[in-house]
């Protein structure tokens, strides 16, 4: 059960940084348009910015699992730091995904 629980939590971070590196890339293409800008190239520079804040995101928009992790070095309990690791690793990989996919949209080439 524990491990059922885990593995949502996992997907829910995962999905959420790969919706706003994907959602803020794709909107920013839109805009850019719009105003008669190059949406493809804006659309992969913006896939690059968003990563670290489609983390961040993920995490609930601070950096409070970080702080956590020091939090819980220091009392000595070593079980919850491995799920936030888990729960960062989740995240990171959502938002590369995102970054992935739109540069294999905008150039087409392999990723």
């Amino acid at each position: 059960m524990l491990l059922g629980q885990l593995a949502k939590d996992m997907s829910i971070y995962f999905f959420v940084a790969f919706g706003i590196v994907l959602g803020g890339s794709i909107l920013g293409g839109i805009a850019a348009l719009l105003t008669r800008q190059p949406p493809f190239h804006t659309m992969y520079e913006l896939a690059f910015k968003l990563k670290i804040w489609g983390m961040v995101g993920a995490l609930g928009g601070t950096f409070d699992s970080f702080m956590q992790i020091e939090r819980i070095f220091q009392e000595g309990d070593m079980s919850p730091v491995i799920k936030q690791i888990i729960f960062i690793v989740s995240a990171f990989i959502g938002a590369d995904t995102g970054t992935r996919l739109i540069h294999w949209l905008v150039h087409g080439d392999s990723i």
